[in-house]
């Protein structure tokens, strides 16, 4: 029997980075390494309670150069979320450090460095990080909306498309 709640989150981050408009190519484009580097952010669940904890990804595809450093600002409804922590992806795994902090009411800071882990080659795909969050949505009724956006690429993410990817979160009670 196939898991639909582990099959859902593979299937959104597949539609999401093939769906994107970073990863048309132009006409001229013929080779599948041409690709755009594009970023993207799923959520895992999109819908949920008070006191559910939440999984926002960061999906790359598609480098054109290998990665050893990166950053980048998430920002989420500080009303509808506590930030928990952050974890290394499947890209980073081996990394000396991928980390964050809440810099700010909604915004949390993220990066990492490979220190004595290997570099991200070019043309991967996978995840840089994975944030957790915990729904507390005190403050709103059932059904309100409330968005987990990433922005601000810097070092090794420059270049990276669109500038700012975001997913949508709706809650329940």
């Amino acid at each position: 029997m196939i898991n639909s709640k582990a099959v859902l989150p593979a299937l959104l981050a597949l539609a999401m980075l093939t769906a994107s408009p970073g990863c048309k190519k132009s006409p001229t484009d013929s080779d599948p390494d041409t690709t755009v580097p594009t970023i993207a952010l799923v959520l895992n669940p999109t819908t949920g309670s008070k006191d559910e904890v939440v999984s926002a990804s960061v999906l790359i595809k598609g480098s054109s150069q290998e990665i050893r450093v990166f950053g980048l600002d998430l920002t989420f409804d500080s009303r509808m979320f506590k930030f928990q922590e952050v974890r290394k992806g499947t890209l980073t795994g081996g990394w000396t450090e991928v980390a964050g902090n809440e810099v700010g009411p909604g915004n949390v800071r993220v990066g990492g460095f490979t220190g004595g882990g290997a570099a991200i080659p070019v043309r991967s795909e996978g995840t840089l990080a994975e944030l957790i969050f915990k729904v507390t949505g005190d403050e709103y009724g059932n059904g309100q909306q409330s968005q987990i956006c990433i922005k601000q690429y810097t070092d090794d993410l420059i270049g990276f498309t669109p500038s700012s990817a975001c997913t949508s979160f709706t809650l329940k009670k």
